[in-house]
């Protein structure tokens, strides 16, 4: 039986002349209807439209834990192997004599701005404080805890911390000492602690990206297919991705961008807001409670020049705006790595640096294929941790993808994987271990007296620098944190943009026309106001 010849032609129709000329009309209008009518819904009715988005996002999770877990697990094993297996790693992604675009330190700096800059700037110390509190080991002890005070016959006042009421009877005799516990909030938890940190912030993450990137540029510049979502399963649909097929797919693949950069752009809000307090002490960016946390004002103000300067540096394209943006941003990033570098707590990271990855690399495959009951404490906390993360990736995965393919022209499958895996990962585990490593040893060591505990997830990096330094160098990190923020912001919205475009455009790289690419601004910004509105960060 003949084998048939791969599909190196895809039509996609386009218009021929009017606004919409070089578009696909289809999938552009229902596209902005369908974004059009969430806006107007949240603005409109915002408790119920929180209300109803709460309770889906609760139900996905629930009942595609087992798909996101085992997903994400395969995303891993399939990316490892195209990258090793010689015959696939060395294929060049566009013809074997061309040359990559850009430069490697401008290919690295744009994929990790646009791929995860705002979260990890966010969550480098928020992440591992949050897991030195509670994580499954800690969890699992405290079941070994209690079940050891129960045998003994001690009974567990209702409230009651127990493993402080474990020390108590450990060190009256009343039970014997239990080996290899890991107790919050001390250093018997910090294997732990950043184990499921790297997990989250590593090969997953990455795979997940990587996956629809590889795919989309093997298609797009050694086929010359489309680059377009559709393209992408070319061998399973062939011709038939040229019609309704193919529209609804870059139609999901439009709408999942928009939701999942939004994601990203509010997490990002938030620690922009939190920083421009910690600068200027404005009570009207914070709220009064307890634990202060921006305002909805402060959110949209920071929304307003994030999508204004990210329109503008769409409009002047990958080459230009994006290009200087992430080259800026990365710079940034490693002067401020950089200082905690030298004035952190540098052995204790790079003892934690080691030993994560020690622990990461060998407990890898087990925290990968690993589902827990939801019933339980553990599985609670995978469904609010790893679950979301994994959701959060693959919602964020199209839009990556197709960026990394952009960028990635006429590198091989293993240098993408490289690049946009490996390197990315250990980049993570840096700011990680430096970053966060500096704020546990202040906690730890009681300098900071629980007040990077008790912060706002947006606040603890301010919360940090203003422990370490005097409040006049403070407020001048805290400038320099700021605008690196805002640099991955603009860069990760921008980016955000060009892709819808091309989606929208039949995968054309340079049907970028002003008008469209500010529409499509005007819409990111738009649903990014109406989730605010509906629900806040949450």
């Amino acid at each position: 039986m003949a084998i048939s010849q791969p599909l190196k032609e895809l039509k996609i129709d386009t218009q021929d002349d009017g606004f919409y000329k070089g578009f696909n009309q289809i999938v552009v209008l229902t596209s902005k209807i369908l974004i059009a009518l969430i806006v107007i819904w949240a603005v409109a009715d915002p408790v119920r439209a929180g209300e109803v988005l709460k309770a889906i996002q609760n139900w996905s999770l629930q009942y595609f834990n087992s798909y996101y877990i085992y997903a994400v697990g395969f995303y891993i094993v399939a990316c490892l192997f195209v990258a090793l297996y010689p015959p696939f790693g060395r294929v060049k992604l566009g013809p074997d004599d061309g040359v990559p675009e850009f430069s490697n330190f401008s290919w690295f700096s744009m994929m990790f701005g646009a791929g995860i800059g705002i979260g990890m700037l966010g969550y480098s110390v928020a992440e591992p404080i949050w897991h030195l509190g509670n994580n499954p080991d800690i969890l699992t002890s405290k079941d070994t805890v209690v079940a050891a005070l129960g045998a003994a016959g001690i009974a567990i006042p209702e409230g009651a911390d127990v493993f402080a009421l474990y020390n108590e009877q450990v060190d009256a005799g009343g039970i014997a000492a239990i080996s290899g516990l890991a107790e919050p909030r001390t250093a018997s938890a910090l294997d732990s602690t950043y184990r499921y940190a790297f997990m989250h912030w590593g090969l997953g993450t990455w795979a997940t990206y990587s996956l629809v990137g590889i795919g989309l540029a093997f298609f797009a510049y050694r086929r010359g297919l489309p680059l377009t979502i559709r393209s992408g399963l070319a061998p399973l649909f062939g011709r038939t991705l040229e019609g309704p097929v193919g529209n609804i797919i870059d139609i999901a693949a439009i709408i999942s961008t928009l939701l999942g950069i939004s994601q990203t752009i509010g997490l990002g809000l938030g620690a922009f807001a939190s920083g421009l307090h910690n600068i200027t002490g404005a009570d009207w960016l914070m709220t009064a409670d307890a634990s202060p946390e921006p305002t909805t004002g402060a959110l949209l103000l920071c929304l307003l020049v994030v999508m204004i300067l990210s329109t503008l540096s769409a409009v002047s394209g990958v080459g230009k705006g994006i290009k200087w943006l992430s080259n800026t941003n990365m710079a940034l990033s490693f002067a401020l790595l950089a200082f905690f570098l030298v004035f952190g707590s540098t052995v204790f990271a790079l003892e934690l640096l080691g030993k994560g990855i020690f622990s990461y690399i060998v407990h890898l495959p087990a925290m990968t294929f690993t589902v827990w009951d939801l019933d339980t404490a553990q599985g609670g906390w995978q469904t609010g941790w790893t679950v979301f993360y994994w959701a959060w990736a693959i919602a964020f995965g199209t839009f990556v993808g197709i960026f990394l393919a952009r960028i990635s022209k006429n590198r091989t499958i293993r240098e993408f994987v490289l690049g946009a895996i490996v390197a990315p990962s250990l980049m993570c585990f840096l700011w990680f271990c430096f970053v966060g490593g500096t704020a546990i040893d202040l906690e730890l060591s009681g300098e900071a007296g629980g007040r990077i505990f008790a912060a706002n997830l947006t606040y603890q990096l301010y919360e940090v620098v203003n422990i370490m330094l005097s409040s006049g160098l403070a407020q001048v990190m805290s400038i320099m944190i700021v605008i690196l923020l805002l640099t991955y912001l603009v860069t990760s919205a921008d980016s955000a943009i060009l892709v819808v475009n091309t989606i929208s455009s039949g995968g054309s790289e340079t049907r970028a026309t002003s008008k469209h690419i500010i529409i499509w601004g005007i819409a990111l910004g738009a649903i990014v106001a109406a989730l605010l509105l509906a629900g806040g960060l949450s």
